[in-house]
């Protein structure tokens, strides 16, 4: 069984970093014969395609009565999202935000974040609270759609000359292979860490949180190396957030209401202090509001604090 989780693991990796890039050439493709704008979708397509992980394996643990796993999964890979992914992508490629992202989007992702926390102030999480947290993700994917200008990605080689059958077919290959690359490398993890006796909550947060951001990291270093393109990245972070917070976090509940352990409140606090310090990085950054290298590092560095805090609270509670 340990060879099969270990081989599962590698081939992940080499399945989840092929299927990234057809991803990216196929959305990118798609973007451009729907003359829709890089940041649009990447919160549409990459952010919330990318973000199905997190949705499947939250409610496969909510169905099975480990809350901590299903709450865990959602707070744990924004954590990545913001602090991991942003911050690698940021040391490859300086990330220039659109003015859409600091006017609007990172405010919507603070008051989602707001909503989720009033909503498991109880350390509960009830059915209707779960459909309201839908409600409001259907708002705003409505919303986002309607805002669909902009200039769309620039294609370097065969990707322009794809139509828009072509283009959406290889876009929904991509994501189904990313998808099921990440699935096995998160079974294969998973597997190791129980082997370990590792807590549910700490698997949630760390293991399956960043082992469903896997998607999300590979699509972005992707779209930065074929294309270049920042829009594409934090959009695609954007929108995973946005689907994590009221998707990943709504539809559990409503399958089967479940409770969630205090512990995880510290990561949850980390997690929209995160989501402050990314705003403040942008905004502070004039007059282009870049995430440079030095952001970055900063990013990353939070992260790697992050993990080592959870590794020793570990230790302790064991």
């Amino acid at each position: 069984m340990l060879l099969l989780q270990l081989g599962a693991i590698a081939g992940g990796f080499l399945a989840l970093a092929w299927s990234a890039d057809r991803l990216v050439e196929g959305s990118a493709a798609l973007a451009r014969r729907l003359r829709i704008s890089s940041f649009a979708i990447g919160v549409v397509i990459l952010g919330f395609g990318t973000s199905l992980p997190e949705l499947l394996v939250s409610v496969l643990a909510a169905v099975r009565g480990s809350g901590g796993i299903a709450i865990g999964n959602a707070f744990g890979s924004n954590l990545a999202n913001i602090a991991l992914i942003l911050g690698i992508a940021a040391l490859v490629l300086p990330l220039a935000a659109a003015p859409e992202l600091l006017r609007r989007d990172l405010p919507l992702i603070l008051l989602a974040t707001a909503g989720a926390f009033l909503a498991l102030s109880d350390l509960q999480l009830a059915r209707w609270e779960g459909l309201l947290l839908l409600a409001a993700l259907a708002a705003v994917i409505g919303w986002l759609v309607r805002r669909r200008q902009g200039p769309a990605p620039i294609l370097p080689g065969p990707g322009e000359e794809l139509g828009a059958g072509a283009a959406l077919a290889l876009t929904l290959g991509g994501l189904t292979l990313l998808l099921a690359s990440a699935w096995v490398l998160v079974w294969g993890a998973v597997g190791l860490a129980r082997a370990l006796g590792v807590s549910e909550l700490l698997i949630g947060l760390t293991l399956v949180a960043i082992g469903t951001s896997l998607p999300e990291l590979a699509a972005s270093l992707a779209a930065l190396r074929r294309l270049r393109d920042g829009g594409l990245v934090l959009g695609n972070v954007v929108g995973s957030n946005l689907f994590n917070t009221l998707g990943v976090v709504g539809l559990p509940a409503v399958v089967r209401p479940f409770a969630v352990d205090a512990e995880l409140w510290p990561s949850a606090l980390i997690m929209l202090a995160l989501t402050a310090l990314l705003a403040a990085l942008l905004l502070l950054s004039r007059p282009r509001h870049t995430l440079g290298r030095g952001a970055g590092a900063l990013l990353l560095a939070c992260y790697l604090g992050y993990l080592a805090w959870m590794g020793e609270a570990a230790i302790r509670s064991g």
